[in-house]
């Protein structure tokens, strides 16, 4: 065949194939590329939790040997995002959601970038920084989450539920409650969050950026500068670690846009370790009250499940930490509610098992505590109250296998040796234990588009706008891919990070693989298609 073949559509939907690359140094990270003229941004950051800033000398800093700006709030250009209904009437106002990095002079949160310093090197660039010299008003600030949490003038109400009646495990035969508080964890991958950003005129403009959304930051980076989506590139074509700490862009990136154009040079960004602390998201501290009644049966009669979780003063950031005890057992009475503390630090942010993770810290507990109280094995309990239909429709689950998996993990585990009496079993001499839990996340599905070119070669090519946190998105698409055309892996290859690729879903949830996989396998069963079309087409020209 000596012409290739093009397809693209968009449907709602071995070895890693990136391993070398990745251990040789060969893989390139978002803060690893080179441009001509390449500048080095640092951050200066704020040393107070609350207030405003009185004066900021910079003189020193500028004058800084290759120092070639300071910005902050008294120079910072005029950003679309920053002032939405100041833009053109015709389009959609779009605030950017964050941080306004330089907008004025408040400060929210301690370690808040507060004036970015650019020079020829970054070591210039760092000495520079620690050349400005900022002085505060400060302000009285909220930072004690266990103080704060039973001020009500303080909380924000984000959700109520009740089925049934409020508190009937007041009234149960047995009854256990307790407070439950999942702290602070902080994201630390080991790529840093990077930015580098390049304008071309005043209306184009590329970003290399650590995301694991292309898509979105283009789309954030559009609305925040005003532009046609179609004038923002993004590149992310390796993600050092991830899992929730990129699907979001923290002040890093409008900051080195922001710069890139005031000195019509590139400019790269790159938090420090320190500044991954207090700008980059982290799983928020959580605060539960739960309570669970129950029969003698073992049936349960009643739930009661509140919690507070912290957010920013600037922005709210919420997770569905209760909704678990909604729907996870069967129970005709069940009462939650979900409040946030806003406090002078960064915004929370998704992490690993979001939410619902932390809500089930507390629910599972309590349950474990129950099935002592009654005397009836933990996983016993959880059988005895099992449901067929989410109780909070009604509606059937579109799949569920949690007895399969009770069975099977009391086998693999050898439950049956699980003394009832928490602290009785040792092996040699130590105190040993058999637990477990149930965990609930979402399985959800995004929209994604893959374009595959198979080339005269037998090789085959596919692409997508897609990042790689690091679950193998790559060397998944490849074998899907191979396993499709009955080809061999080693002919079939998967690119990504870019969104001049055709529009990939943000990698998070767990979507990835079935969203774009889908998609290459419908790309895929039409290339066939037309590859036996062009067959029988052959073959009816050679005969004639």
């Amino acid at each position: 065949m000596d012409k290739e073949l093009l397809f693209t559509g968009t449907y709602f939907v071995a070895d890693r194939v990136d391993g070398i690359d990745k251990v040789t140094g060969k893989a390139t990270y978002s803060a690893e590329h080179k441009l001509p003229g390449m500048t080095y941004a640092v951050f200066v950051c704020s040393t107070i939790a609350h207030g405003t800033i009185k004066n900021m000398s910079i003189a020193k800093a500028k004058n800084a040997p290759g120092v070639l700006d300071v910005i902050y709030y008294q120079n910072c250009p005029p950003v679309p995002g920053y002032n939405p209904y100041a833009k053109d009437p015709a389009k959609k106002g779009y605030e950017w959601w964050g941080l306004k990095v330089f907008a004025d002079n408040k400060v929210v949160s301690n370690g808040q970038p507060i004036a970015m310093v650019i020079a020829d090197t970054i070591e210039r660039a760092v000495h520079a920084a620690s050349l400005v010299k900022t002085t505060y008003t400060a302000e009285p600030f909220d930072a004690d989450f266990e103080k704060l949490k039973t001020d009500n003038s303080k909380l924000k109400n984000m959700n109520n539920y009740k089925r049934g009646d409020a508190d009937v495990y007041k009234n149960a035969e047995f009854f256990v409650e307790g407070e439950f508080t999942v702290p602070y964890e902080t994201h630390n991958p080991m790529e840093l969050q990077a930015t580098i950003a390049v304008w071309d005129g005043d209306d184009k403009l590329t970003v290399y950026d650590k995301s694991q959304g292309p898509k979105s930051t283009q789309s954030a980076l559009a609305g925040c500068f005003n532009l046609d989506q179609k004038n923002v590139r993004v590149i992310t074509e390796n993600v050092g670690g991830a899992f929730g700490s990129a699907l979001r862009s923290w002040p890093n990136v409008p900051a080195a846009c922001i710069a890139a154009k005031k000195l019509k040079r590139p400019v790269k960004l790159v938090l420090t370790r320190e500044q991954m602390f207090t700008m980059v998201g982290y799983r928020p501290y959580a605060w539960q009250h739960i309570a669970i009644g129950a029969g003698k049966d073992g049936k349960l009669t009643g739930i009661m499940h509140h919690a507070i979780s912290n957010t920013s003063k600037y922005e709210d950031f919420g997770e569905g930490i209760v909704n678990a005890s909604q729907f996870m057992y069967a129970c005709p009475n069940v009462n939650t509610t979900y409040k946030l503390l806003p406090l002078n630090i960064n915004t929370p942010t998704w992490m690993r098992g979001p939410g619902p993770a932390t809500g089930c810290v507390a629910l599972e507990c309590a349950l474990d505590e129950l099935a002592y109280k009654l005397n009836i094995d933990p996983i016993e309990l959880r059988m005895i109250n099992h449901t067929d239909v989410n109780p909070v429709n009604n509606l059937p689950w579109s799949s569920k296998f949690l007895k399969e998996c009770y069975q099977l993990g009391k086998e693999k585990i050898g439950w049956q040796n699980r003394p009832m009496v928490p602290g009785s079993l040792k092996e040699n001499g130590m105190l040993v234990g058999y637990g477990m839990a149930v965990g609930v996340f979402g399985a959800g599905r995004g929209q994604a588009s893959v374009k595959g070119i198979l080339k005269s070669d037998g090789t085959l090519l596919l692409q997508s706008a897609v990042s790689d946190m690091g679950p193998g998105t790559s060397t998944a698409m490849v074998k899907i891919g191979a396993e499709l055309m009955g080809i061999p892996q080693g002919k079939v290859a998967f690119e990504l990070g870019d969104t001049d690729l055709p529009p990939g879903p943000t990698q998070g949830g767990s979507g990835s693989t079935s969203a774009v996989g889908t998609a290459i396998t419908a790309v895929c069963n039409e290339m066939k298609k037309r590859l036996a079309e062009l067959a029988i087409e052959h073959v009816s020209t050679f005969k004639n």
